[in-house]
């Protein structure tokens, strides 16, 4: 029997939760516990959960008291450590990380249990992302080896290995580099679909604050240039049209001059460094190959 634990961060998501809560409800492995953290929300959403509750004990809610502001990437963390920390029950092979603006089939933590069966060194997985309105989905971009933190499952043995969550921007990529860097592997799957009802950055003010921040944050996690630069080209034709990708170029630049503080160690930043060579050496090739195959068919 496979045992699992889920912990929800939850800010203001009365649009959204009730169909998390029933997707998860709907699963055909339940989880032994789901306890979700409520981070000071002013809305209906403490309402929604505890109308659930009654029908499903497993759900567990606690309250945190409103710090008067959304506190992205270190706030997240502090919040689901709070979650992890009320588990009364230890017995579990697995803990889930879970965002309550999403949706899922109800195979899909039955689909991802059976990947990490099949392949014992695999400590994180997820899903993919698809951005949806309700009407289109639309595929988030990321590499194969990059789970989502918006459902990210860990391994136990993983998960302590890597002692958990750190409280700093940028976790759910320390999260990977750091069971890596231990011998784990880490699959995003793209044929498990996760449903995410909220672009990723937009709570953050601004057209392009997001991308300009994120920019930011990839100078401070250890990021080259030249990736960086290819990044942003790479990004150019998303929305928003060539400001984004600007944006992200601009944002490096900027905490490259102010040589803002390193979120990650040395040791870190080296392993992620050589990886992304490694991804762009690897992504050249596959673009010479494509254009040669495309210059043999328009010759034949």
């Amino acid at each position: 029997m496979i045992k699992y634990i889920i912990v929800s961060p939850v800010r203001n998501e009365e649009a959204f939760i009730e169909s998390t809560i029933i997707s998860v409800c709907n699963q055909l492995i339940k989880p032994q516990e789901w306890i979700i953290v409520n981070d000071g929300s002013k809305d209906s959403t403490c309402e929604i959960i505890k109308k659930h509750i009654i029908q499903n004990q497993w759900i567990k809610l606690i309250n945190i008291e409103d710090r008067g502001y959304y506190y992205p990437g270190t706030g997240v963390v502090n919040v689901i450590k709070k979650g992890y920390g009320n588990i009364t029950n230890n017995d579990w092979d697995y803990l889930v990380k879970l965002d309550c603006d999403i949706t899922i089939e109800p195979d899909y933590f039955e689909n991802i249990f059976h990947e990490f069966s099949d392949n014992k060194n695999l400590g994180i997985a997820s899903g993919a992302v698809y951005l949806t309105d309700g009407k289109t989905e639309t595929r988030e971009k990321s590499q194969f080896d990059h789970p989502w933190g918006a459902s990210k499952i860990y391994r136990k043995e993983c998960f302590i290995e890597i002692n958990g969550w750190k409280a700093i921007p940028g976790w759910d990529l320390a999260d990977i580099l750091a069971a890596q860097m231990k011998g784990w592997e880490t699959r995003c799957f793209d044929e498990y679909k996760i449903l995410h009802h909220r672009e990723s950055g937009s709570r953050r003010g601004g057209f392009t604050s997001g991308k300009f921040l994120l920019g930011r944050f990839l100078f401070r996690y250890g990021y080259s240039f030249l990736y960086t630069l290819f990044k942003g080209i790479y990004r150019i034709p998303e929305r928003p049209f060539l400001i984004g990708g600007i944006s992200l170029i601009v944002g490096y630049l900027v905490a490259f001059i102010k040589n803002e503080d390193k979120l990650f160690d040395k040791e870190m930043r080296k392993f992620l460094r050589k990886k992304q060579k490694k991804y762009f050496i690897a992504s050249l090739k596959r673009q010479f190959a494509l254009n040669k195959n495309k210059i043999t068919i328009s010759t034949n």
